[in-house]
């Protein structure tokens, strides 16, 4: 009889013992899908958040100078953050008319520039453009026209943004002394 009751403590620890290993790998699985999500999140995060220096400019028409000087400044800090070279997955190029501005000196940027710009836009020209000072604004009819920021299939982040120059000295001026952009999607 002893044995027997022997025999069944016996097992019944190897039961307990069995449920308790059972739980931990169970929660040890739960917490490594927490991680690998969380992991993800973070990453998506921080693609979103690098892209955004870039995709707040699509689709506008009244980017200035200084907005193109600042997106150059921080593909530039990028670039060499993670001393990335052209070709590599993490360099950033920025174009004005389809030439890279990378390299330009900010400062005589700046200085020799008082042009503004349009991006993911197309057939802006001067017969778009109208100045209404009675409404403040300025109205553009143009094409939707996603082209101009390229993102690298390998790290989903953005790998160039293109700028296009406004040609109108009017809309600069009307710019210049506060009217509004309005843009008309044909």
């Amino acid at each position: 009889m002893e044995n027997a009751s022997k025999a069944l403590i016996i097992a019944g620890e190897i039961l307990i013992g069995i449920a308790i290993l059972s739980l931990a790998s169970y929660i040890f699985i739960q917490f490594g899908t927490f991680s690998s999500n969380l992991n993800t999140q973070i990453s998506e995060t921080s693609i979103t958040q690098f892209n955004v220096h870039f995709t707040n400019y699509s689709e506008k028409a009244n980017i200035s100078a200084q907005d193109v000087a600042s997106v150059i400044n921080f593909a530039n800090k990028s670039n060499t953050d993670y001393e990335a070279q052209k070709g590599d997955a993490f360099f950033v190029d920025v174009c004005i008319d389809g030439t890279s501005v990378l390299n330009t000196n900010i400062n005589e940027f700046l200085k020799n520039n008082q042009n503004f710009y349009y991006c993911n836009l197309r057939g802006i020209n001067n017969n778009n453009i109208e100045i209404k000072e009675e409404e403040n604004k300025v109205s553009i009819k143009a094409q939707v026209d996603t082209s101009d920021i390229e993102y690298n299939e390998e790290t989903g982040q953005v790998s160039k943004i293109n700028f296009h120059v406004i040609n109108n000295s009017a809309y600069s001026n009307a710019l210049l002394s506060g009217l509004n952009v309005e843009i008309i999607r044909q």
